[in-house]
């Protein structure tokens, strides 16, 4: 065997070997650096060289560089970074197994360093061979990726692999049939390893099937078992369909367990008395006259009747802003009261500053921290902002001291739904039914808990039900929302286009700006997944989005998604404009600066080379470079730096 490489490399060990490659520590002569040098025989059907070349311009803390390679009749060589430590099936050896507060923290990384390979352009990276001797663990703690020989690019329209391979046991069963691996393949191999990782399970180990993750390690959380249970799935289709998908229910695994296992060892439902979001009582909400009643055995001071006085009127005023003024005067009446503050943020829950009422209900409940109408109010709040865990929290202790009534008790169990406890869910719709509720009210908690289970028929079927039966204009808008959301999750783009233009011509909703985005979204998404960036569609999306822009709902990613709908026909002057707008919202943001680039080299490239200068571009990663903080998610960095460093090899920087 040679001992040097391309006349540069000294061999100085082998440090692994597989059945496709060995991998060696060498030395470079003239530099003295160590590198990892992987030695990869030809004629395995495999476009070693192609694969390679593209993972060249990766560039991410958790995956090794590739600095060089190079070919001789027999192999080809793969030059990379030399990572230390041990890899994590040699940790295993030693350790059995990681507990679970060190294994979400792992599970996060390799979602995160999963997600920059997904997210690559013009085709995402697949990488196909998840495992625990391809994560090493370095000397400081964190984790890399070793081993890209069968990654490949998911290239849309073709209908497979053209080589089948993968280790099994880790594998996604679709590596070894007739379909093409994507994103859901990833997912399925990260699945595996960290049921390996957690419950010290090894795939070749007897019994040779998944069992649930508890049954194995009883003390692992119920979210983490049914994460790992989605993952593991052999159907694409039931798995997470992206890792955005499952580090959202990672950084939120707690929602599983909390709050409905607190609500059922209370041991109790109560019957409606409340009714936050619809009539909730003026005794509580005022804290009308029979509380003050019983205060000095039933007889009031004049301070007292003007108090409640005042609140009655703020109750029955239809201007928010006279409300909010007669509240503040009964408050400088009887300060230490708590029921001025549950009607002010009453007000700003029927005024739909959601965001606003949460805030102030939490600064109130700093004082009054068990007081059951700011909980249910909060709950309220928490719910149509998507903050189900909070809600379910809120819905819960509210309950301790005043009874649940229908319209808590419904959206308790839509929170338990989207929280993935189907069971509680279940059970909180059989209470509710018990309660009498009317069709259309049910029919709308049982499509949330259909579509919790992702059964879409049936999700269809019950919120088409509630919305042919209801008359309320609240539960109206929250069918036409889920039916929207069931689309878009069967990736039934045109039905969610043609029901969310007939939601936004109903009385009341005409310019709601949760549908117009929604809208937006399912033009975007019919036109780039089934009409291949279709101008129309396109057009329709950034339109819309802009549209909830100028509704006044500021949200950074808006700001993207226009910019996103422009750029992919090739609107460039109206993409910068968007770009321009959110730099303007956003100045200390290098998220503008970041697309800004790419949007820059993109343009460069559709002129001759003699003409191109991608200084700009340039000048916008530096500024990007500059804004970034530890606490972004860098993904919009990342992908320019890739492309800057291929202009800096190809000398045109």
């Amino acid at each position: 065997m040679n001992t040097t490489f391309n006349d540069t490399y000294e061999i100085r060990s082998v440090i692994g070997k597989g059945g496709m490659s060995t991998v060696y520590l060498a030395r470079h002569k003239r530099l003295g650096t160590s590198w990892a040098v992987k030695q990869v025989a030809r004629g395995q059907g495999i476009d070693i060289l192609a694969e390679s070349n593209l993972l060249k311009r990766l560039k991410h803390p958790m995956l090794p560089r590739i600095v060089d390679i190079f070919e001789d009749r027999e192999y080809i060589y793969i030059v990379e970074d030399y990572v230390e430590g041990v890899t994590l099936a040699d940790w295993l050896q030693e350790h059995r197994r990681v507990e679970e507060e060190q294994g979400i923290l792992w599970f996060k990384g390799l979602c995160n360093v999963l997600g920059y390979l997904h997210s690559q352009q013009p085709n995402p990276i697949i990488y196909r061979d998840m495992k625990p001797s391809n994560i090493m663990l370095q000397p400081d703690g964190t984790l890399k990726l070793i081993d890209f020989g069968i990654a490949r690019e998911y290239k849309q329209g073709s209908q497979a692999d053209t080589t089948y391979i993968g280790t099994k046991g880790y594998a996604a069963p679709e590596q070894f049939g007739t379909a093409q691996t994507d994103e859901r393949t990833d997912i399925y191999a990260l699945g595996v390893t960290m049921y390996h990782l957690l419950t010290g399970k090894s795939p070749y180990e007897p019994p040779y099937q998944f069992v649930p993750a508890r049954e194995l390690e009883p003390s692992l959380s119920r979210g983490m078992e049914y994460i790992l249970g989605r993952c593991i799935q052999p159907e694409p289709a039931d798995r997470y369909q992206n890792v955005g998908e499952l580090l959202e229910d990672l950084n939120n695994i707690y929602r599983f367990d909390e709050a409905y296992q607190r609500f059922r060892r209370a041991g109790k439902r109560r019957t409606a008395i409340l009714g936050v979001l619809l009539g909730l009582s003026l005794a509580l909400l005022v804290g009308g006259r029979a509380l003050m009643a019983v205060e000095d055995h039933g007889v009031q001071s004049s301070i007292d009747s003007q108090y409640a006085q005042l609140l009655d009127q703020a109750a029955a005023e239809a201007d928010p802003e006279a409300a909010l003024a007669l509240i503040e005067e009964a408050r400088e009446l009887r300060p230490e009261r708590v029921e001025s503050f549950r009607s002010e943020a009453y007000v700003l829950y029927t005024q739909g500053d959601y965001t606003g009422c949460v805030q102030f209900a939490q600064e109130q409940l700093a004082q009054w921290p068990e007081d059951s109408g700011l909980l249910l109010i909060l709950a309220s709040a928490s719910f149509e902002l998507g903050d189900y865990e909070t809600a379910a929290d809120c819905f819960y202790r509210g309950s301790q001291e005043s009874d649940m009534s229908a319209d808590n008790l419904r959206d308790y169990a839509v929170c338990l739904g989207r929280m993935g406890d189907i069971d509680g869910a279940q059970e909180v719709l059989e209470e509710l039914m018990g309660q009498g509720a009317s069709p259309d009210v049910t029919d709308y908690v049982r499509g949330e808990v259909y579509y919790a289970q992702e059964d879409y028929a049936a999700a269809e079927s019950a919120f088409l039900a509630a919305l042919g039966a209801t008359d309320d204009p609240l539960l109206m808008r929250r069918c036409y929302l889920s039916l929207g959301e069931v689309y878009r999750d069967d990736r039934q783009y045109s039905k969610a286009i043609e029901l969310l233009q007939e939601a936004l011509a109903q009385p009341g909703l005409q310019g709601n700006t949760v549908l117009y985005e929604q809208l937006g979204a399912a033009y975007y998404n019919r036109g780039t997944l089934e009409g291949h960036n279709d101008r129309n569609d396109l057009t329709q999306a950034a339109q819309y989005f802009q549209q909830v822009l100028d509704g006044g709902i500021v949200k950074d990613y808006l700001y993207v998604n226009v910019f996103t709908a422009w750029q992919a026909i090739g609107e460039y002057d109206k993409a910068g404009a968007a770009l321009d707008a959110m730099e303007a919202q956003y100045p200390n943001s290098y998220v503008p600066h970041a697309l800004r680039g790419t949007l820059y080299i993109m343009i460069e490239g559709t002129k001759e080379q003699y003409q191109r200068d991608y200084h700009p571009a340039l000048e916008e990663y530096e500024q990007a470079q500059a804004l970034v903080t530890s606490q972004d998610d860098t993904t919009y960095l990342q992908q320019l730096e890739g492309q800057i460093q291929q202009l800096r090899d190809g000398n045109w920087l």
